[in-house]
């Protein structure tokens, strides 16, 4: 149950990976839809209904995430020319993040159970292969230790080159050593969406119980998270932060203006999609 729902509520943030935010932003529903497609096997008619009111949400989004992002991005940019990005305020703006999931949980909420309902027994049928399919193969890639490493640094170095462009060898150094001493929990993700895809197949003889289990999910999906993978999890975000920091403190001063541009560029297409009707 986690791809799918996770598709209509973090979808979105595909944005985050595209050096176009504003092209990304008008192309979100049509995305967000193929991807619940490839779940779910979709009609013509529910894709429609699912691609208005993601721009719904979309568009609520727009006048509440955007402008906090505008200014949080100001906020780091202003903090890595001080010199006084540490530590505590990378976990401030990670928690500020995570709280920004939060919040995108719930517009999408409604759209979620709406969608749920519209749902046939042979589409739930159709679910079950499909995650079956996925989540097998997240398990093995995440079983080929050397492959799957190799794919988060370079991940972590595209994310990064994003904003301060060539990173130095010393900078590269300090992605590999974090990934391979401290790498993502991936196979227990996997065996993390399992038991929550399964504790949702549980209810499929009741749509009610389902609509219930995906609002409840949408809306608080830390609770449904095993145990251990949350805290495999916390433990991995926690270093993460201290990557974040090691790199971002060790800006060249080339680095610093380009980040500086990229931030610039960023938030002008964060308004750019605030101006979009």
């Amino acid at each position: 149950m986690k791809n799918i729902l996770l598709v209509l509520s973090l979808g979105v943030l595909f944005l985050s990976g595209c050096s176009r935010l504003d092209i990304a932003y008008r192309w979100a529903d049509t995305y967000i839809a193929s991807k619940v497609d490839d779940y779910f096997d979709i009609s013509s008619d529910q894709s429609k209904a699912l691609k208005k009111d993601i721009k719904k949400d979309l568009g609520v989004m727009k006048t509440t995430l955007l402008p906090q992002w505008t200014d949080r991005l100001q906020k780091i940019q202003n903090d890595v020319e001080a010199g006084t990005l540490n530590d505590s305020k990378v976990a401030f703006y990670f928690s500020q993040f995570f709280k920004d999931i939060e919040q995108i949980n719930s517009h999408f909420a409604t759209t979620a159970v709406e969608f749920i309902s519209t749902t046939q027994p042979t589409q739930i049928e159709y679910f079950k292969k499909s995650f079956a399919k996925k989540n097998r193969e997240d398990i093995e890639k995440a079983q080929n230790i050397a492959k799957a490493q190799k794919e988060y640094r370079g991940k972590y170095e595209d994310i990064f080159e994003m904003f301060v462009g060539s990173l130095t060898k010393d900078q590269e150094k300090m992605i590999a050593e974090s990934v391979k001493n401290f790498p993502y929990p991936a196979e227990l993700k996997a065996r993390n969406k399992a038991y929550i895809f399964n504790e949702f197949i549980s209810h499929q003889n009741s749509m009610e119980e389902m609509k219930k289990f995906v609002r409840d999910y949408t809306l608080q999906a830390e609770k449904f998270d095993l145990p251990e993978f949350r805290a495999a999890n916390q433990a991995y975000q926690e270093n993460l932060q201290k990557l974040i920091t090691q790199v971002m403190t060790q800006l060249t001063e080339k680095q610093k203006v380009a980040l500086k541009n990229n931030i610039h560029e960023k938030t002008e297409q964060l308004r750019a999609i605030s101006a979009i009707m």
